[in-house]
């Protein structure tokens, strides 16, 4: 074992110390003074030693607790074993100090080679004190039995006890911190690789559609510069299809970055864009859709903030496509630990529990899952939809590489309507 102790050495512990010499010295200290049977001055003498092996207390703990190493606590008890034969000459009631002694000795000396002699010391002067006071005779023998070599004993086994639970509990503490530390190094590895796997996505995205668009784009160009002077009917052509692959080029690009983020999100806040997907589909529609924000706006995740502009964008579409509605509510609730939306129609409802198949509220409802979120959807016949989703302002840690469970289709898809895509 090595020379610090194992004892949780906060604050509150130490408070708990500082008690235990508190509740053990102030009442002895009562008590010796009280003590009519001797004279004054050997009171006083009694308090001023109980006094100093306090202020020694109060001196030495501060080192010991704080995390200094077993050495400042063979100091203490070595200068204890001359203060308290002196106590107990003055004044018998000082072996009442034992209880706070003894406790002292597990926290401030880690070794038993070093425990063990210390506490025979100890106990060996409050039995020389009752034979000095009492003299050698059976009921002397019997006293210090009772009043010291019991006491001794359940001290030793009970400090081998408490002993061994703080050695377990350091190693469990040890034990913990590792697993901490490794839990975040696999966090780190999963999310770098995670990011890794979506450069080579994109890298191959931008490969087969941009890279080759602009190849095309460039072997076109070279062959209308090289036929415009012979044949321009043929160069005409291939520049018609050399501005149809531009364009194309251009859709696919447009595309690759709305699939990162989304357009009405670039610069702008969820509730702004989420104003202007209300008006939008109240222009293209007809629908009237009314947009609330309620609570204050804490800082929320990018991640979040595409999700929930996403639920909105799939459950307007699902309202223009099935539900038949003349209004919809969308509701946007702030909160001290979650962000809250909920699109509301008056329209034809269905009933979720006999709906088999669909695919838009499952997108949903898994990318809620993945944020750590729920998603909820309320619908009776005729009697209108709700769909809410709740996701936590902090982000749930990056999933580690490795296989993935698929969704449950059958389960999630008992809220969502029975038309093919929803």
């Amino acid at each position: 074992m090595a020379g610090h102790s194992t004892v949780d050495r906060g604050p509150r512990s130490r408070v708990g110390w500082h008690v235990l010499v508190g509740v053990v010295a102030l009442p002895l200290a009562v008590a010796i003074a009280a003590n009519t049977t001797v004279g004054l001055g050997q009171r006083l003498l009694a308090l001023g030693t109980l006094a100093v092996i306090v202020a020694w207390y109060a001196l030495v703990s501060r080192q010991v607790m704080a995390g200094g190493d077993e050495r400042w606590g063979t100091l203490y008890f070595a200068a204890l074993a001359v203060a308290f034969p002196l106590l107990l000459a003055i004044a018998p009631l000082g072996g009442a100090l034992m209880f706070a002694l003894c406790p002292q000795l597990f926290v401030m000396v880690a070794r038993w080679r070093i425990r063990l002699p210390l506490l025979l010391i100890l106990y060996a002067e409050l039995a020389w004190a009752m034979f000095a006071r009492s003299g050698v005779s059976r009921y002397t023998l019997a006293m210090v039995g009772v009043t010291v070599l019991v006491p001794l004993t359940v001290t030793i086994l009970l400090g081998a006890y408490l002993t061994g639970i703080r050695e377990q509990n350091h190693k469990r503490a040890t034990l913990i911190e590792e697993l901490t530390r490794t839990r975040a190094a696999l966090a780190r590895a999963g999310h770098e690789a995670g990011v890794h796997a979506e450069r080579e996505r994109l890298a191959a995205e931008i490969h087969d559609t941009l890279a080759q668009g602009f190849t095309s784009i460039l072997m076109l160009a070279q062959a209308a510069r090289t036929t415009l002077h012979r044949d321009v009917t043929a160069a005409d052509g291939q520049l018609d299809i050399l501005e149809r692959t531009a364009r194309e080029n251009l859709a696919e690009a447009r595309s690759l970055i709305a699939a990162l983020a989304p357009v009405d999100l670039t610069g702008r806040g969820l509730a702004d864009a989420l104003e202007r997907l209300a008006a939008r589909h109240t222009r293209d529609t007809g629908t009237r859709v009314e947009l609330s924000v309620g609570g204050d706006r804490p800082g929320a995740p990018t991640a979040t903030d595409v999700a929930l502009l996403r639920t909105a964008q799939e459950a307007l579409a699902n309202v223009g496509k099935h539900a038949d509605a003349t209004g919809v509510r969308i509701e946007l609730r702030h909160e001290d630990d979650l962000v809250a939306l909920a699109v509301t129609d008056d329209g034809q409802g269905f009933d979720p529990d006999t709906v088999r198949g669909g695919y838009g509220l499952l997108g949903i409802r898994t990318r809620a899952h993945g944020l750590g979120g729920t998603c909820t959807v309320r619908s009776t016949p005729g009697g209108g939809t709700t769909v809410q989703v709740e996701l936590p302002l902090t982000t749930p840690e990056p999933a580690l590489p490795g296989p993935h469970p698929l969704p449950d289709l059958t389960s999630a898809a008992m809220t969502e309507r029975a038309e093919p895509r929803r």
